[in-house]
């Protein structure tokens, strides 16, 4: 019942923002302002809610994958980003990622939150052409997209050694909002597409949050995450090659 009511708030919140019509922009033709409302009412209304909601439900403390249905979802934004008219507005191969990541994204949360990210990446290029700078969705679909990139990365690092962490971060994700918002959403584009060049700063990026993160810990289980990571990061990162991680 919750996941629905989460869902709920979720639809109706884009259903209303897809009814604003894009503004005037002269230096665009009136069949790419179609071509982008299409996509807008095609790819981003009918399934922005539910990766809306796969966030709300992971800081409610929810299980996403047991409370969404994640194979509908994975399959549904799988089909149609194999429409070809998209691709003209793909700037950043998002398209061809999650082509790629679908059928691992349902049964890999790692994967699905790496497919969940590039959906976001593509649809935040077209919301951000179609809706007016005011609309709080852009800010908050934004913001999404950076929390996704963080909680794959986090998973990435910590899934051996300190795989309990990772959820308290992700419930907590407001804790390490701030330390976000300095940071490009194309830094977290570069890393999230090059799977050598994450390796090499991942342990910087990692250790970044959680500061952020240890600073608002007050629970026991929130302190007991950050103490895994400790460990995790002491064990993983001598002196010697506590240098040679970048960022």
């Amino acid at each position: 019942m919750e996941a629905e009511w989460v869902l709920g708030i979720a639809a109706g919140a884009i259903a209303a923002a897809s009814g604003v019509k894009m503004a005037n922009d002269r230096t665009k033709s009136k069949k790419q302002e179609l071509a982008e409302q299409t996509i807008m009412d095609e790819f981003v209304v009918p399934f922005l809610p539910g990766v809306m909601g796969f966030y709300h439900l992971e800081v409610l403390g929810k299980d996403p994958l047991s409370a969404i249905d994640n194979e509908k979802l994975v399959n549904g934004i799988f089909q149609q980003c194999l429409t070809e008219e998209y691709r003209r507005f793909d700037r950043h191969e998002a398209l061809s990622r999650l082509q790629s990541l679908a059928q691992g994204a349902q049964n890999s949360q790692h994967d699905l939150l790496k497919f969940l990210f590039w959906y976001l990446d593509f649809s935040n290029g077209i919301i951000k052409d179609v809706l007016p700078p005011s609309n709080p969705l852009l800010r908050e679909a934004r913001l999404l997209e950076k929390q996704l990139a963080v909680w794959c990365i986090c998973h990435e690092e910590l899934q051996a050694d300190a795989p309990a962490s990772v959820p308290e971060l992700i419930h907590h994700s407001s804790y390490f909002a701030d330390v976000l918002k300095e940071i490009e959403v194309g830094v977290f584009r570069e890393m999230m597409a090059d799977d050598e060049l994450r390796d090499e700063r991942r342990g910087n990026f990692v250790r970044i949050i959680f500061q952020a993160f240890e600073k608002e810990a007050q629970g026991e289980s929130e302190l007991k995450a950050v103490e895994q990571f400790h460990d995790h990061y002491n064990k993983r990162y001598t002196h010697r090659n506590k240098a040679k991680i970048h960022f």
